[in-house]
């Protein structure tokens, strides 16, 4: 019983080193993201896809233009948790027609994950008509 105990300890601990890593991990790279607007005026109508991959922060969007206009963004893929702060951050992003907009306060990492997927979709756009 006292090995079972010890191995359960052991494993229990190995966990929660992962965790903290996984949650840790790539923090530093999406905090110092910088956003940048995109020229709209070169994107044709259509829908664009654009993903920021980095552990804990990586999210997946579909981005529709029509009328050089950002119209909708669709969460493809996206933290759990995080519904809420996609639904502000794209009511933002159509509102002022940019990715490049303020992040939501206390949650840097996570707007900076999802602004920088809308970002890439417009720019994949941009250089792919």
């Amino acid at each position: 019983m006292k090995k079972f105990l010890k191995w359960s300890g052991l494993v229990l601990l190995a966990m929660i080193v992962i965790m903290i890593i996984y949650s840790v991990f790539g923090l530093d790279q999406t905090l110092k993201l910088n956003i940048k607007t995109v020229d709209l005026t070169q994107i044709s109508d259509g829908n664009y896809t654009g993903s920021y991959d980095c552990y804990r922060w990586s999210n997946k969007v579909k981005v529709t233009v029509i009328d050089h206009r950002i119209t909708e963004i669709q969460a493809l893929k996206l933290q759990d948790g995080r519904e809420k702060l996609v639904k502000n951050l794209t009511q933002r992003i159509i509102d002022q027609q940019s990715p490049a907009v303020d992040v939501i306060s206390g949650a840097t990492a996570s707007s900076n994950g999802y602004l920088r997927a809308v970002e890439l979709a417009l720019k994949n756009a941009s250089t792919n008509p």
